[in-house]
């Protein structure tokens, strides 16, 4: 059998089963569509010593309205009348004001339409019986309904599809039982079929297949012995089917997974040998079932199914020799865990979050496995973590800059179930300090140029920041940038320069302070004061200019033209700062036009005044 349990969930079905009198499902759901569950196993629970003693040929049905399974009465030397729940983890011993008599092999369902659990028959001290009763989760009420003759070992189950009751055969008084019931919720009616149906028989196995809409029916303790013929019911008809069927048995509980949409088949006996088998029927044939752990052989257990649980719960049975008070559950794996999402601005490492899955699979989650996938290189992935119970993990040892996604499964006691995959994430650390190699300054501002950190922590970088010292005045700009300016500084403070890089995540160490530079301009004009001539030479004075552009004056270059305007593009001689008047020859007679520019670190400035005199 393949390590997919059969099929996917198809359509939503509800529906109750019962077989040998304690079989049920009720309410079972599957959505359209949702994958297919990981191959069943048994699984023993841990029920407290408190729980019902040693039995067999008890009633046990799934009870939808209270959320609980119902066992009642059963065997053990004696027949018993004792009402038991079990909510998944513990069993609880009820004390009804009213209840049915001690019995063994009664028949019992869950009613979907009356959301009332019905008791049928069996067999007690003075006999076989022939009542009818409900419980409404709190007490039994015996109905004044007429119906079938009294029996014990008949089967009854809820068809959904035509909201009924249906109940088969048994073993009365004058013998073995092939009639077909339907009950309503209020009054029985007996089938007259002309058509074929299956011979008398009693403690066969029977349940309701809510994907194919038909009640199902196995085997039982025949005429002859035990049978294995394989019968379905549409709601009107019987039908044999042809399809190869487990050996012979009677005694086998049976019930309809909602979760894999297969009816399942346990145990049984042909009078002779005592089984443990699992079959699965998928509606069209039946296959046998490997189950890593499974329960000791028996037969006359009880079964139901756990539709909110999503798993079949087992109890007792007879192993041949003695009657038996284990508890098993037929469980998958879990479902999916939810809404996983990873977070990876961290070095080397990612945390991964998560929500439960919606199914447990039938038992408790014992915990939770991560494991890394690397896209960027498959050999740096694999990384795990696992919890026991918590919904987060941090995985370490991770490469900055790879590119991750995580898988997350769900742990019980048969295994992991269905992975969900993280959104993809890169671990990083903050990027490395950047390198400022040019500071230019200019009027009120400077240029900072840079290259990038060694290390960009392995996912890129973001953006850059440069802070000027004092003030504060700073540049933020992409991370694709290598230089940028800043401006609003003062023309003659000495400022230095610091930065930073930024990438997903955070901002690295700040890099190595820059040398003190002082923004400036151009110097203004210097203003010639005086022109004097003496013979040949024509002497000029000056004041410097107003404004040294922030930095200190480097000197003056000294213009001169014989026409207005015609001064000579390159200075005909260049002073230092602190000289204030220059003498100049002339020839008689030649006209000579002036004027200065200052000179400081960023340049030559305007030029001043001009004078003109004349050689005599």
């Amino acid at each position: 059998m393949s390590n997919i349990f059969m099929s996917f969930r198809r359509l939503t079905v509800a529906c109750s089963v019962v077989a040998i009198g304690a079989l049920s499902l009720v309410d079972a759901s599957a959505p359209a569509g949702a994958a297919a569950a990981t191959t069943p196993n048994w699984v023993q629970s841990g029920a407290p010593l408190s729980g019902p003693s040693a039995r067999y040929d008890a009633s046990m049905v799934y009870d939808v309205a209270t959320a609980t399974t119902v066992l009642f009465g059963g065997f053990n030397g004696s027949s018993l009348a004792e009402t038991w729940t079990w909510n998944g983890s513990a069993w609880t011993k009820l004390s009804p004001v009213t209840s049915p008599p001690a019995l063994r092999g009664a028949s019992m369902v869950y009613d979907t339409f009356t959301h009332d659990v019905v008791l049928f028959g069996g067999l007690g001290s003075g006999g076989l019986v022939g009542d009818t009763w409900t419980w409404d989760g709190t007490t039994w009420t015996k109905l004044a309904a007429t119906g079938p003759a009294a029996r014990s070992g008949a089967t009854m189950v809820y068809d959904t599809f035509t909201n009924n009751v249906v109940l088969f055969g048994g073993k009365g008084a004058s013998g073995l039982l092939s009639d077909t019931w339907l009950w309503n919720g209020t009054s029985w009616t007996l089938l007259n079929l002309t058509t074929a149906s299956p011979s008398p028989r009693y403690e066969q196995s029977m349940a309701y297949d809510g994907l194919t809409h038909s009640v199902v029916l196995f085997g039982g303790d025949g005429s002859t012995g035990a049978l294995g013929d394989t019968w379905t019911w549409d709601g009107t008809t019987w039908t044999k089917q042809s399809a190869a069927s487990p050996s012979a048995r009677y005694g086998a509980p049976m019930i309809y997974d909602a979760t894999s949409s297969d009816v399942v088949l346990f145990g049984g006996t042909d009078g002779t040998n005592t089984s443990s088998e699992t079959w699965v029927w998928n509606g069209t044939y039946w296959n046998s079932l490997s189950s890593t752990t499974t329960p000791s052989a028996r037969y006359q257990a009880s079964m139901a199914y756990d539709s909110v649980a999503n798993d079949a719960v087992l109890f007792g049975g007879y192993d041949g020799t003695t009657g038996l008070s284990d508890t098993w559950s037929f469980d998958v794996a879990p479902g999916a865990p939810r809404t996983v999402k990873a977070t990876s601005n961290a070095n080397t490492q990612s945390v991964v979050t998560w929500s439960a899955p919606t199914s447990t699979g039938g038992s408790a989650i014992l915990g939770y496995s991560v494991v890394a996938n690397d896209s960027t290189a498959a050999s740096r992935g694999g990384q795990t973590c696992a919890t026991t119970g918590a919904t987060t993990c941090t995985l370490s040892g991770l490469t900055n800059g790879d590119q991750y996604d995580f898988a997350v499964s769900a742990i019980n006691a048969v295994g992991a179930g269905l992975l969900t995959s993280s959104n993809v994430v890169r671990p990083a650390t903050v990027p490395g300090a950047p390198t400022i190699t040019k500071v230019v300054p200019g009027g009120g501002q400077v240029t900072v140029d840079w290259s990038a950190p060694a290390s960009t922590g392995g996912t890129p970088i973001a953006s850059y920041r440069v802070i000027a010292r004092p003030g504060g005045a700073f540049c933020h700009v992409p991370g694709a940038a290598t230089s940028c300016r800043i401006a609003g500084l003062h023309n003659g403070t000495g400022y230095t320069f610091s930065m930073t890089a930024t990438n997903a995540a955070g901002t690295g160490p700040t890099s190595v302070v820059s040398a003190s530079v002082q923004p400036r301009t151009l110097p203004g004009a210097p203003i010639i004061t005086s022109t004097s001539v003496a013979g040949g030479t024509i002497t000029i004075k000056w004041k410097a200019p107003i404004s040294n552009g922030g930095v200190r004056l480097i000197g003056y270059d000294v213009y001169a033209g014989p026409v207005s305007g015609g001064e000579a593009t390159r200075p005909l001689t260049s002073l230092p700062f602190n000289q204030f008047s220059f003498t100049l020859h002339a020839s008689k007679g030649q006209s000579v036009y002036i004027f200065l520019r200052a000179v400081n670190a960023a340049g030559i400035g305007p030029h001043s005044n001009q004078v003109a005199a004349v050689g005599k």
